[in-house]
């Protein structure tokens, strides 16, 4: 009975976490979604330049501005 909770649980689990995947083609699309809706044509300049940014944008959200991510920078580390 307690072996099949905890393999529900476990399941439960494993099936959020792969929800929350998200495979590059759909961010991609996501960040070419976003740099039309603000008025860059696809093909130009400005528009390499905003999907860029987005994915700059989403790299600096995931890390952090110090690149730790959310965990901070290890015990004993003197961050310069």
């Amino acid at each position: 009975m307690v072996g099949r909770f905890f393999l529900a649980i476990l399941l439960g689990s494993m099936l959020v976490g792969l929800a929350a995947c998200v495979s590059l083609e759909e961010l991609r699309s996501r960040d070419e979604a976003a740099c039309q809706g603000y008025g860059f044509q696809q093909g130009t300049t400005d528009f390499a330049n905003c999907m860029q940014r987005e994915s700059l944008m989403r790299r600096y959200n995931a890390y952090g501005p110090d690149g730790y991510g959310w965990y901070g920078p290890r015990w004993g580390y003197l961050h310069p």
